[in-house]
This record gives structure tokens, C-alpha cells and sequence, in this order.
């Protein structure tokens, strides 16, 4: 008998977003699932940690069977104590989502749905982290569809130590889904502002806003193959540092 995977899910959005829930309906008919997720949502805090708060679990039930246990803490957090404390043996696999909007350009700096996968592949978990482009659409079927498509793949084929998938879903129907795109991650970035406001007592505030930004003529990015309706798949690695430039930076008369 093949033993099915272990999979361990989480999300930004918190453990009531529409989307896990999708992404646990998927991921049940592949393996074994279980569930750790923010308890509110914590979209873009990037790969924050909890150090100097306590971290709070609470054992979470929704309908139809779901259960898990959410964290009062950051998606990082959630993979960490997931693997650290509340699972008996190490995941298989971390899918993070399904991301309420598009994780693409430089969004990947601050996506906790991102960082909640790149935690998992610090562990050396392979990691997926996916995204519906959309920030109201409640329809994941077809999105859920990729996941499974991307979980069973990475299962097959795995994972080079360091690298996760980000994977980007246009949130048109399924029809108009032109296939699948291995992409980079693009430029994209947004145009910000403060929206000055004042509350009912009169203390100020702001509100921030901005205004997407993207190169032209990036056709293998992640941005672009989103809005020209494919599925983007991004292979992305922590590691920061510009090898191209450390050779150059030993020319520096540095003391």
C-alpha cells in the first residue's frame, strides 16, 4: 500500500479565509492534511517571527470536517511551531494558500503567503506557495485544480534544496486559461501614497494606497504571463546575496 503525504497547509489570510478551506478540500483527496494558519489575517508581514510574545495555539473546526489549529502569530510562525511542536513527524510538503490576490514582482518581499513557504523551505520541506488574482473572487475551483496539479508534481519530480514555487493564478474562467508558464519574478512594483484621514475624535491617520507599476517587455515574468491569462510558476530561493556583484565589491579600496 502506498503510504499517502503528509501535507501541511497554511496561509496569510487567516484559518477562516475562503481559501484555505478550497486548498484543504484539494488537498485531502492527495494526502493527509494538517492545517496551522494565522488566527486574523496577516497579510504582507513578510517573514517576521514571534521572539518576544508569547505564541497561542487554538484547535480550530469548520464545517464539513475541517480542523487545525490557529496561531496568534505570523505565516512563519505558523510553519515553524507546525513542524517544530504540533506535528508528530516532519511534512512532506508545505502549500501555502490560496492567496487572496496576486504574490508577483517585488509583492514577494512582503507576501506572507510567500514567506510562509520559504519558512517551510528553510526546513528542507518542499514548499508551494499559490495565489488567486483576485481580491474578491470567492471561485478557487480552478485554482484549487492547480494546486493539486503543482502539489502532485513537486511530489513526483521535487525540489532543488532552497527553492520554492510560486505560483500565480489568473482569476478568469477556466476556458480562457491559456496553460501553464515557468516565469521569473518581475519588476513589478507600486506607485505609494498616504491617504491623510482623521478619525471621528480628530486624531490623524493614513491610510495607505498605491498604484500598480510594471515594466514593459518582461514577457518572462510572472506579471506579464498573469495578465496575458497563464498560470505563472516561479522557482525562487532565499538566498540575497548579488553573486554577480561580489567580485566587483573586492575592487573596492575598502579599509
Amino acid at each position: 500500500m502506498i503510504k499517502k503525504p503528509l501535507i501541511l497547509v497554511t496561509n496569510d489570510d487567516g484559518i477562516f479565509a475562503p481559501g484555505i478551506y478550497a486548498l484543504w478540500e484539494a488537498m485531502k483527496s492527495i494526502g493527509e492534511v494538517f492545517i496551522v494558519a494565522p488566527d486574523t489575517e496577516k497579510s504582507a508581514v513578510g517573514h517576521a517571527i514571534t521572539i518576544s510574545d508569547p505564541i497561542r495555539v487554538q484547535k480550530i473546526k469548520r464545517k464539513n470536517g475541517f480542523e487545525g489549529f490557529a496561531v496568534n502569530g505570523t505565516p512563519a510562525d505558523c510553519v515553524k511551531i507546525a513542524v517544530g511542536a504540533l506535528m508528530d513527524q516532519k511534512p512532506d510538503i508545505v502549500i501555502s494558500g490560496i492567496n487572496s490576490g496576486a504574490n508577483v514582482g517585488t509583492s514577494l518581499m512582503y507576501s506572507g503567503t510567500v514567506s510562509a513557504a520559504t519558512e517551510g523551505t528553510i526546513l528542507n520541506i518542499p514548499s508551494v506557495a499559490i495565489s488567486l488574482d483576485s481580491l474578491t473572487t470567492l471561485d478557487y475551483r480552478f485554482a484549487t485544480k492547480v494546486a493539486a496539479t503543482i502539489v502532485n508534481s513537486v511530489m513526483q519530480n521535487g525540489l532543488p534544496k532552497g527553492t520554492l514555487l510560486n505560483v500565480n493564478v489568473p482569476a478568469v474562467t477556466e476556458s480562457l486559461i491559456k496553460g501553464y508558464k515557468i516565469t521569473r519574478q518581475g519588476e513589478l512594483h507600486y506607485l505609494e501614497g498616504f491617504d491623510r484621514r482623521e478619525d471621528p475624535r480628530g486624531r490623524v491617520y493614513y491610510w495607505m494606497t498605491g498604484q500598480i507599476i510594471e515594466p514593459v517587455g518582461n514577457a518572462d515574468t510572472d506579471s506579464h504571463a498573469l495578465s496575458k491569462n497563464w498560470i505563472s510558476v516561479t522557482p525562487v530561493h532565499y538566498r540575497l546575496t548579488n553573486d554577480e556583484f561580489v567580485e566587483v565589491l573586492k575592487t573596492w579600496d575598502l579599509p
